[in-house]
């Protein structure tokens, strides 16, 4: 299996535009504002948003998914809707041919199908490169991300008794979805 630093920086879909990104202050900037701007909205279900405190926050950990990337653990991409900034999506290797995604977007961004589309074309190109297995880890609750996992295809496989946490529910039980390479 070739390396994840091989993998495509821009994934173009009809209305998006999946890219990787840079740790310059002008990305951690815009991030953390698109954050911010909906931080209630994610934290509910994202545990790192009470670490992100100003965009210093943000290019940290753009420097990390960059040293993930070159180490072949995982390759990340910001979401771009008519070039403004939604969300993100990642993959996080696991195995020679299998790994995890996770995906946030901004409230204005819900409720459009851009997440499914942005997962939808992640994982065609995980698929082309020769990943076999993808999974999606979804605490209980999240019925927005569990509705993306389904109408992409992704079979639930499993329930984890209090295996997570999430802000608006506490200690929660997280569902596992996959979907396998055809």
């Amino acid at each position: 299996m070739r390396p994840l630093s091989e993998f495509a920086e821009t994934i173009l879909t009809l209305r998006l535009e999946l890219r990787t990104l840079d740790a310059t202050d002008e990305n951690a900037q815009m991030i953390y504002n698109a954050m911010d701007g909906s931080r209630d909205y994610i934290e509910s279900f994202q545990g790192f948003m009470e670490y992100i405190k100003s965009p210093d926050d943000v290019k940290a950990l753009l420097q990390k998914r960059i040293q993930q990337r070159v180490t072949d653990e995982a390759v990340c991409y910001g979401i771009f809707h008519d070039n403004e900034f939604i969300g993100r999506i990642r993959f996080k290797r696991t195995g020679a041919d299998s790994g995890y995604v996770g995906y946030w977007q901004t409230k204005p961004a819900s409720g459009n199908g851009y997440m499914g589309e942005a997962l939808s074309a992640l994982e065609q190109e995980l698929f082309n490169f020769g990943f076999n297995k993808i999974i999606i880890e979804i605490d209980d609750g999240n019925i927005r991300s569990e509705n993306v996992a389904k109408r992409n295809g992704y079979e639930f496989l499993e329930r984890r008794p209090m295996a997570s946490w999430a802000k608006c529910t506490g200690k929660c039980d997280e569902l596992v979805y996959v979907k396998y390479k055809k």
